[in-house]
């Protein structure tokens, strides 16, 4: 992208938004200073300046995002958000796959309007379970999870960590083996449909709150439930009572770690016996920046690492991988919770038999050549 301030406002910033679409950024921040307007987008996880505009044309990028946005132009008061629809002469695909949605949120400082673009891509390769990159043991407990007619599966970890999409490959994996299935997905908001899934959006500040669907939901005959996230009490009672009554659930949690996510469930006044018999294993995930192609060298000590080049837009990485961790409930742990054991607890209990942690499951990514083991320590310390 040229570092310049077009006199057209409207095809500078339909430029900026191609741009990001065709290097697979997945967030546009436009970010005001008091002499600039600094344009940055998210690769694969991490925020990267690709062009600085002058303070006198930050009002008119932020309008043109605004009508783009069907929002208010006339208030720079006040957040807003909104989903800009199209962009003239737009790719439809991208490399990170095709753009399903663009969502924009603007909000007031002290230099002006500050808007975040959010884009977001349906990417074949990422649709089924065994394209997701998961350690074959974590893939086989999956399956053997879905194979089942009851129980609870948490998924764990920060925002952006991919949750959503190994919840969405899980139940293409259900209906492909199961057709016909009784499946109903709520969520905040919908990011994909899933054909052969009933989904219901929850309006965040609407009357029908995640209990109040799940409490109806429950007579609706459902045979597979997915809870877009557990926030509250009170939906983790419902969600536990569901797995506790012939339901086959899965949720997502904002937790560090899987015995994080246990002892959250605790802390929510949730009875360790409720617990220990209604939850069948938590997945801990996170998403590594994975070595671009087209740049990565082998050194002589047998790890990769690459220099940047135009593909990568000179980071070095292309794309991400998964990575994760895995604890199904057995005896030895379920004794462990009964007793309201504290973290250190929980993972001395998990240290004794074997469990293999994040950084663990990293080391075969980076013995593979998919990532650096200083990516591995960043994402894993964060």
């Amino acid at each position: 992208m040229k570092n310049q301030a077009k006199s057209n406002i409207p095809e500078l910033v339909d430029d900026i938004l191609k741009e990001a679409i065709k290097f697979g950024a997945s967030d546009i921040h436009f970010e005001p200073a008091s002499d600039q307007l600094q344009i940055k987008y998210r690769l694969d996880g991490t925020l990267k300046t690709v062009e600085t505009l002058p303070a006198a044309v930050s009002g008119n990028v932020i309008a043109r995002l605004k009508v783009l946005g069907n929002l208010l132009t006339y208030r720079n008061d006040i957040p807003q958000e909104g989903r800009i629809e199209g962009i003239p002469g737009q790719p439809i695909d991208s490399e990170s796959g095709k753009v399903i949605d663009k969502r924009l949120a603007v909000f007031p400082t002290i230099h002006g309007q500050r808007a975040v673009v959010r884009i977001f891509y349906e990417n074949e390769s990422l649709t089924q379970l065994d394209k997701l990159g998961l350690n074959p043991t974590i893939e086989t407990s999956l399956t053997d999870f879905a194979q089942k007619n009851q129980g609870i599966l948490l998924l764990t970890g920060p925002a952006g960590s991919g949750k959503s999409t190994t919840l969405a490959a899980l139940l293409r994996y259900i209906l492909q083996q199961f057709p016909g299935k009784s499946i109903v997905a709520l969520e905040d908001p919908v990011e994909r449909a899933i054909p052969g899934v009933t989904q219901v959006q929850i309006e965040p500040h609407g009357e029908m709150t995640f209990p109040v669907a799940l409490r109806s939901l429950l007579r609706q005959d459902p045979e597979v439930l997915m809870i877009g996230e557990i926030r509250d009490a009170e939906t983790a009672k419902i969600v536990i009572e569901a797995g506790l009554t012939g339901h086959l659930l899965m949720s997502t949690m904002h937790s560090g770690s899987c015995s994080g996510a246990l002892l959250r469930l605790l802390e929510m006044d949730i009875e360790p016996y409720q617990l220990t018999s209604g939850v069948s294993a938590i997945l801990n995930q996170r998403l590594v920046r994975r070595l671009c192609e087209d740049c990565k060298v082998q050194a002589d000590d047998g790890t990769f690492h690459s220099h940047g080049c135009e593909k990568c837009h000179k980071t070095g990485f292309h794309g991400r991988v998964l990575l994760a961790e895995m604890v199904e409930l057995d005896g030895q742990l379920r004794q462990t919770i009964l007793q309201r054991t504290d973290m250190d607890g929980l993972e001395a209990v998990l240290e004794s038999r074997g469990h293999m942690k994040l950084i663990q499951d990293g080391r075969r990514l980076v013995t593979q050549g998919i990532t650096t083991n200083d990516e591995i320590q960043r994402v894993c310390r964060a």
